[in-house]
C-alpha cells in the first residue's frame, strides 16, 4: 500500500520520507545508493516503528527488492544499565573535550526541562518522552504491517546480545543501518555485529551520537572506532536542528 498524505503517516505512525525530518540523510542515502551498493537494511531499536515502516514503504516505492531487519527487545529497557549510561557521564565527555561546551550546556538545559514533568530523579529509563520504551506493542506493530503490505519487513525480537549473535545468519550483508538503541551495551553489541557485515560504501546512521540523554552511546561509539580508519562523520546542520552523526565504510574495509 502507497500513503499520499502527511495526515495518512502520523495517522498510522510512519516517518514520511517525503517531508523534511532527522532521518532526511539516512533516506536520501538509501535512494542514491540502493541499486549499486549490495546489501540488506537493519535497524537496532525499533520502538514502534516508525522509521522501520517509513523504510519498508520508501523500498517499495522504489522498487527495491531490499530487505530490512528490525531488532528490538519490544520490552523496554533492561532492569540493570552500564555506569555509562549514568546522566553524570556528561560531565566526563566534557572534561575529556568530547563533547563541546554548548552540547554539554544543552544537556543541562534539556534536564531542566524534564524535570518539569519528571517528579522522581531523572535517569536514563525516564529522561527520554518515550519513557523506558516499555509501550512498544510488537503485535501492533505486525498488524500495522501486514495492513501496509510489507514483505519487506522482517521482526528479530529479544535481547541484542542473543539476537545479534556471531552466528546469525540473516542480514548476512548490510547496505546501511540505523542505529537508535540509546544504551552503551546495545552499541556495544549492535555495531560489531553491524560492522562486520556492512558492504564497502555502506552507511551507518548514528542516532545517539548527538545525545543530550544517553552518554553511553557515545561512548561505545568512539571505543568501537578508536583504531579504526572510519571514523563517525557529522552531517551539514540545517538551521535549528541538532548535529546528526553517521559513518561510511571505506570502500577497502
Amino acid at each position: 500500500m502507497r500513503l499520499e498524505e502527511d495526515w495518512e503517516f502520523n495517522v498510522l505512525g510512519v516517518t514520511n520520507y517525503r517531508k523534511p525530518g532527522k532521518l532526511d540523510n539516512y533516506f536520501r542515502y538509501i535512494l542514491e545508493h540502493h541499486d549499486h551498493i549490495d546489501g540488506d537494511l537493519c535497524e537496532a531499536g525499533v520502538f514502534k516503528g516508525r522509521s522501520f515502516l517509513g523504510t519498508g514503504l520508501l523500498l517499495k516505492e522504489i522498487g527495491s527488492d531490499k530487505q530490512v531487519y528490525g531488532f528490538d527487545s519490544f520490552q523496554g529497557f533492561p532492569p540493570v544499565q552500564h555506569e555509562n549510561d549514568d546522566l553524570a557521564k556528561f560531565d566526563d565527555l566534557l572534561r575529556e573535550g568530547r563533547i563541546s561546551k554548548d552540547h554539554y550546556a544543552k544537556v543541562k538545559r534539556n534536564l531542566q526541562f524534564r524535570s518539569l514533568s519528571v517528579k522522581s530523579p531523572l535517569c536514563s529509563e525516564n529522561i527520554s518522552l518515550s519513557s523506558d520504551f516499555s509501550a512498544a506493542n510488537i503485535e501492533e506493530l505486525k498488524q500495522k504491517i501486514r495492513f501496509l503490505e510489507l514483505d519487506n519487513l522482517h521482526i528479530v525480537p529479544g535481547p541484542f546480545a542473543e539476537t545479534m549473535a556471531e552466528n546469525r545468519t540473516l542480514p548476512s550483508k548490510i547496505m546501511a543501518a540505523l542505529l537508535d538503541c540509546d544504551l552503551y551495551m546495545s552499541y556495544k553489541v549492535a555495531l560489531p555485529f553491524v560492522w562486520s557485515r556492512l558492504a564497502g560504501g555502506g552507511y551507518i546512521w548514528l542516532d545517539e551520537y548527538y545525545s543530550l540523554k544517553f552518554p553511553g552511546a557515545r561512548v561505545a561509539t568512539d571505543e568501537f572506532f578508536n583504531g579504526k580508519a572510519d571514523k563517525p562523520r557529522k552531517h551539514r546542520r540545517e538551521p535549528g536542528d541538532f548535529e546528526r552523526w553517521y559513518v561510511e565504510k571505506l570502500f577497502s574495509r
